[in-house]
């Protein structure tokens, strides 16, 4: 029975992040939390449940927590919650079930087709899928510009990698 007076800790660091989620970024409300891992996952977490969570009230089921993880992560804009920290508060199956939707995210966003989601680490997939997010939600600017940064993003990133590669030639012992 969950203590009605007091959520879980993880729910606590949850509650935190949306809170505070970085930086200078304003508070992000239980309803637009909400109403994102809503667009995320249609029905299976509603505002109603979220606030009996975050209540204490309701004990969250791994998939609950992992909705409201990917949700203000992706309101931040950022990787404000990663699969270690649901680990890290006890909840090892939740944080099994996070590295798992990140690697979906990227294996099926085609701008992240070359990377390999099952070896890239999971804060490196966050943050290139806040960024393109961002790229993607810019008010104002036409799709045709927001491909074109979402382009120029990721050619920079290859050529980082490209470059790391070259240099660790040079100095690999042959």
């Amino acid at each position: 029975m969950a203590d009605l007076n007091k959520p879980s800790e993880v729910v606590q660091f949850l509650i935190e992040r949306r809170n505070n989620p970085g930086g200078l970024k304003k508070r992000i409300s239980t309803r637009a939390a909400a109403a994102r891992a809503k667009e995320l996952a249609g029905d299976a977490l509603s505002e109603p449940t979220w606030r009996r969570i975050e209540s204490g009230e309701k004990v969250p089921e791994d998939r609950e927590l992992v909705l409201m993880a990917a949700a203000i992560t992706d309101l931040a804009h950022e990787a404000t919650i990663t699969p270690d920290d649901l680990y890290e508060r006890g909840r090892p199956g939740a944080a099994a079930l996070f590295r798992d939707w990140i690697r979906e995210r990227t294996k099926t966003d085609p701008a992240l087709a070359a990377i390999d989601a099952d070896v890239t680490p999971e804060h490196v997939q966050q943050k290139l899928q806040a960024m393109l997010q961002q790229i993607r939600g810019l008010k104002g600017v036409p799709g045709d510009q927001r491909r074109q940064i979402e382009t120029i993003m990721l050619a920079q990133i290859e050529a980082t990698l490209n470059a790391t590669e070259a240099q660790l030639r040079i100095f690999r012992p042959e």
